[in-house]
């Protein structure tokens, strides 16, 4: 096979493997991973604010292990629904997608713009904004549950009003 029809055919196979990994995410984590349909993150973080909550986005990509790792590994950790449920909303966005979105700053784009504008190279990249809509930290890789607990903590709790999200991790005995 070749030509468009293979083409076609491994999109499709893409598509089905990406909705499979996502029959595989328990439940439990409904309540902090969000669903947008228009991509409308400055509507997406003031929905999250009234509730005292922040927003996080995950760039990824279809077939990324490291993705499907953290959606399997660190999602469903008990700690991090616990955490997460109560300070933040999660919405994931294609570094690759064609979905038209609103960015932070709330000009119109596709989702591979967005993540061209915002450098990203890798997956996952996390980008944490806090109630009022600010980002305050970019996370790049592969995260272990108490990492990405950590990484909350640094914008719930302010900390980079005393330096980086390393820095903070140090002098918080983390």
């Amino acid at each position: 096979m070749g030509g468009v029809g293979a083409w076609t055919l491994k999109k499709l196979i893409s598509l089905i493997l990406f909705a499979l990994s996502m029959l595989m995410v328990p439940s439990s984590q409904a309540s902090f991973i969000g669903e947008s349909l228009d991509m409308d993150l400055p509507g997406e973080m003031a929905n999250a604010g009234k509730e005292g909550k922040g927003l996080v986005v995950m760039f990824h990509y279809s077939g990324c292990p490291f993705c499907d790792k953290m959606r399997q590994r660190v999602f469903p950790d008990p700690a991090v629904v616990a955490y997460y449920s109560q300070h933040f909303v999660l919405l994931e966005t294609n570094i690759r997608g064609d979905l038209e979105m609103v960015a932070p700053n709330g000009e119109g784009m596709s989702e591979k713009q967005w993540a061209h504008k915002m450098r990203i190279r890798a997956t996952p990249v996390f980008l944490f904004f806090d109630a009022e809509g600010k980002e305050r930290l970019k996370l790049t890789g592969y995260q272990a549950p108490n990492v990405f607990i950590q990484a909350g903590r640094y914008v719930q709790e302010k900390g980079w009003e005393k330096g980086s999200f390393v820095r903070w991790l140090r002098q918080s005995g983390s």
